[in-house]
């Protein structure tokens, strides 16, 4: 099957990168990619729906069923049988000046030759993209980004100002590329948003934390949503779990001032904790970890082996660093 993901452009390469984790994750083959800022295009064979609903930093997923110039686009449409069946087409240019009625009003017309138009719940939903060429697809699935901002802490019942964003924390989880029904460990969970994020997409939650406090505020939030976790106060470095009971670590940890790491210096904080990391994830088992410098980034493949890497610059003076190891 052919797809193409438009990408939600809030980072340069996080999105594309989240949308690769999440195939390989539901163990979706990848033959051939390209790719452009806000556009990701695939030839790809497995449950690619199923990836699909697991992205935060994309908008839509589509089958793609023909590409090329806006001619080339017309005579697929023409040439297709509906049936009566409904169906909308909604046209978007990436970076491109494009006039949606443009596009959507001739292929309307085409489509419409043996279908019904439906704006508002067709049965076949059409997407039009405007790059350096024209690409026509069915949409398979559109990312809830209501969903998302619905769900920021400050939402949530219980809310500190220290937590990702939701979308920045699903893509985190789909980087740890936990197969579905797999268990994710956030060692480090403060307010809970890696791990609901977690539970969002079918997976096992397991949450840590030094501060009491904070794992009774998770567990309130989560269980006001009908979930529940495994929660335990715990310190990172020390985690109360069996070798190679996880799938995969997602995690945010401490990196400031504003979080309390009990006294302990932050750099003695990460070296036990990557240490603690690298005994517990299985072979080719993900760590995906947002840290603050470069510094641990060197720090954190004196254990496991770094694989990729994403500068997200949150102000002048805080870059956060998305970044993806692997236990050899």
């Amino acid at each position: 099957m052919r797809v193409f993901v438009e990408l939600s452009g809030e980072h340069p390469t996080l999105p594309r990168a989240e949308a690769l984790a999440a195939m390989a994750s539901e163990r979706v083959e990848v033959r051939r990619a390209t790719f452009g800022p806000n556009l990701l295009r695939l030839e790809v064979t497995g449950p690619v729906e199923r990836a699909a609903r697991r992205l935060g930093l994309a908008h839509v997923v589509c089958e793609e069923l023909a590409s090329g110039d806006l001619e080339s686009i017309r005579a697929f449409a023409s040439a297709q049988q509906l049936g009566g069946r409904t169906f909308r087409v909604r046209a978007h240019g990436l970076g491109v000046d494009l006039d949606p009625r443009g596009v959507e009003r001739p292929l309307g017309a085409d489509f419409g030759k043996t279908g019904r138009v439906d704006l508002d719940a067709p049965q076949i939903d059409y997407r039009v993209l405007l790059d350096e060429e024209f690409v026509l697809g069915r949409v398979l699935h559109r990312v809830d980004r209501s969903r998302l901002e619905a769900t920021k802490v400050a939402n949530r019942p219980f809310s500190l100002p220290i937590s990702l964003h939701p979308k920045f924390a699903r893509a985190l989880v789909n980087l740890a590329r936990v197969p579905m029904a797999g268990t994710v460990l956030d060692p480090f969970c403060g307010t809970g948003g890696v791990l609901l994020e977690a539970m969002q997409l079918g997976l096992r939650g397991v949450g840590l934390d030094r501060e009491r406090g904070m794992v009774l505020g998770t567990r309130t939030s989560l269980r006001s949503g009908g979930r529940a976790p495994d929660l335990a106060v715990a310190d990172a470095g020390r985690p109360p779990l069996r070798a190679e009971s996880i799938h995969g670590i997602a995690t945010d940890p401490p990196y400031g001032r504003a979080a309390s790491t009990r006294g302990e210096a932050i750099d003695q904080l990460y070296a036990r904790a990557f240490a603690a990391f690298a005994d517990l994830l299985p072979r080719a088992g993900h760590l995906a970890i947002v840290l603050p410098s470069e510094r641990w980034i060197e720090r954190g493949s004196e254990f496991l082996e770094l694989v990729e890497t994403y500068a997200l610059r949150v102000h002048r003076s805080l870059v956060r660093h998305f970044c993806v190891f692997i236990r050899e």
